[in-house]
């Protein structure tokens, strides 16, 4: 996985352990695994919101054929205004 950089990532470990030292380093490794999860919790819900809103504004092959005289795909479909209304 690491390849030919394990030396580089020994390296980066050494100097966090003199910055931070040996008492702090197991929080900061707590703190950046919760952010790491909070991130990829995110990332999965704005991922799901995307293929729900994909869902609901593409259309369905299996609902059926379009009508010719509606304008097919790009067809609005009509609002109906308070003056149409009557009642």
């Amino acid at each position: 996985m690491l390849g030919d950089h394990w030396a580089l990532v020994a390296l980066l470990l050494l100097v966090a352990l003199v910055i931070f030292g040996p008492k702090r380093l197991p929080e900061l490794g707590q703190s950046l695994g919760r952010a790491l999860k909070e991130f990829k919790k995110a990332t999965q819900s704005v991922e799901g919101e995307a293929a729900r809103v994909a869902a609901i504004v593409s259309p369905d092959p299996s609902a059926g054929q379009v009508d010719s005289d509606a304008g097919g795909e790009n067809a609005v479909p009509a609002v109906a205004s308070a003056s149409d209304q009557t009642g």
